[in-house]
């Protein structure tokens, strides 16, 4: 049995999830398909099954491929996608198999593109499927009922992609959430029972991205610290693993702001090399957070966690949400001043959205307040009729204030301010070999920043790497990694509010 398995195309103007462009000009996407790698690594043993993979962010899709089965999974973003490329198969006789959070957030549209439909999570379906297959009997429903035991799901496979084409691995230690936030549709997917993989299973898969070129590591969990005592075990043990490495791994994660409240936690995360975390924090309005019935995190004040983040040189990346019903046309300078006032570099600004059966949507829908035949784009756009603001006002003030967030004078404020807030460097991390990764580093983007940028950033660019040599030399070649990725957002913001501002006319 032949497999094609596909991860479709992300929308280039969902800028979270697009590919950055690197300091030596080579398209990259973000990370691999997790899912795909594990449902490869499900595979029963006394199967024959051949699986070719395909990730469309980094490849071509091969339309003619000999196969027997197309399987595609994919996020809600990529619905239209995967639509397309599961009806040109199936107009040439190929079945497809689709899965994925889509597929289990929307299976009554799922249903109308594939012929074998997967719902939950895969980890005792598909296996299931693959001998029901071999029989000649598959079923084309494969429903996941309850949540399964995350410990039975295997180290992915990962001799299908190659490093060089991310610019992160992907693992995931964890899933489910224990919060029930209105807007959020992730505990459908994975509940809000906190499930872990053992220590063991995750070094595991931590080693094997090392092996196979991953000099970063990105941690899916939808909130990497649930259990505190887990999560003290897990990082003692990447920093006792990390330390025998000539060249250390990098690691990131996601979390929601109660991660800067325990600084035994933020502490070990810099021993352990974990460089950003991505912090939803959505708002600084207690009555937004009160009204999505996230009050539970009105007690830790941002003021003050942010910048115990910095203090350990880990880059806290902002998430912000716009569009609740306590939001007033003077939310966009309060997130800038914010921002400002927490010397945070990086910051998300979406739009809020109530995604389909949501305690938010089902709320706005008894109110009157869904948009019909909502065509817009997730986190750009919103199928919400706002309160306080009109629709122009919230995509206008959106796109204005994230063009504003990533000029280079605001940029390099919030930059320099994160700079001098760094008062903690781990130190056992420093090597020759690493030493010298760091000045070919800097030699490429030089190179960048010299030949390819408008001149105001590339002042920035020479004015920062100056300061950071003047506030401590070993802040140089993170104050680079964050150069490259300031490129990204700049060239976003830029493009996307020129797009949009022509929209709005």
């Amino acid at each position: 049995m032949k497999i094609y398995l596909i991860h479709p195309k992300t929308p280039e103007n969902f800028w979270a999830m697009r590919g950055a462009l690197d300091i030596v000009g080579k398209h990259k996407t973000l990370m691999q398909n997790t899912a795909l790698l594990t449902l490869i690594a499900l595979t029963p043993k006394d199967l024959d099954v051949e699986y070719i993979y395909c990730d469309e962010n980094i490849a071509p899709i091969h339309w003619d491929i000999e196969c027997d089965l197309v399987g595609i999974t994919g996020y809600t973003l990529q619905f239209e996608r995967m639509g397309f490329i599961s009806a040109q198969f199936r107009k040439h006789g190929r079945p497809v198999a689709v899965g994925g959070i889509y597929a289990t957030l929307n299976p009554d549209n799922a249903k109308n593109i594939c012929d074998h439909l997967f719902i939950g999570e895969a980890e005792y379906t598909w296996p299931q499927f693959l001998r029901d297959w071999a029989q000649g009997r598959a079923k084309t429903v494969y429903k996941q009922e309850t949540f399964v035991d995350i410990k039975d799901s295997p180290a992915p496979d990962l001799s299908y992609i190659k490093a060089k084409d991310y610019n992160y691995f992907s693992l995931q230690t964890s899933r489910g959430c224990p919060n029930n936030c209105d807007f959020c549709d992730v505990v459908r997917v994975t509940g809000r029972k906190y499930r872990n993989k053992s220590i063991d299973q995750i070094m595991l898969e931590v080693k094997n991205a090392h092996a196979f070129g991953a000099g970063t590591i990105f941690f899916s969990d939808d909130n990497f610290v649930v259990n505190r005592k887990f999560t003290i075990e897990l990082l003692q043990e990447i920093i006792k693993w990390n330390r025998t490495l000539d060249m250390p791994v990098s690691f990131s994660t996601q979390a929601t702001i109660m991660i800067g409240a325990d600084e035994e936690i933020v502490k070990l995360l810099a021993d352990a090399r974990f460089t950003v975390i991505f912090l939803g924090l959505e708002t600084i309005n207690k009555d937004c957070l009160e009204e999505v019935n996230k009050g539970q995190m009105v007690q830790y004040d941002p003021f003050q966690v942010i910048p115990r983040i910095s203090r350990y040189g880990i880059i806290p990346f902002i998430g912000m949400i716009v569009g609740f019903d306590h939001d007033t046309p003077a939310v966009f300078k309060e997130i800038e001043d914010f921002l400002d006032k927490t010397a945070s570099p990086f910051a998300s600004i979406s739009v809020l959205n109530a995604p389909n059966h949501t305690p938010l949507y089902e709320r706005m829908k008894s109110a009157g307040r869904l948009v019909e035949d909502f065509r817009g784009f997730w986190h750009l756009t919103t199928n919400i009729i706002p309160k306080q603001l009109t629709p122009h006002e919230l995509y206008f003030g959106q796109k204005q204030l994230f063009k504003k967030l990533y000029e280079p004078e605001h940029f390099e404020r919030r930059m320099i301010g994160w700079l001098n807030n760094v008062k903690y460097f781990p130190d056992t991390y420093s090597t020759r070999k690493k030493n010298l990764f760091r000045i070919v580093m800097i030699i490429k983007i030089f190179r960048h920043f010299t030949l390819r940028v408008p001149a105001p950033v590339r002042m920035m660019f020479w004015n920062i790497l100056k300061e950071t040599w003047r506030i401590d030399p070993r802040l140089i070649s993170r104050a680079v990694s964050m150069l490259v990725q300031y490129w990204h957002y700049y060239d976003f913001s830029h493009k996307e509010s020129e797009e949009k501002m022509e929209l709005d006319g």
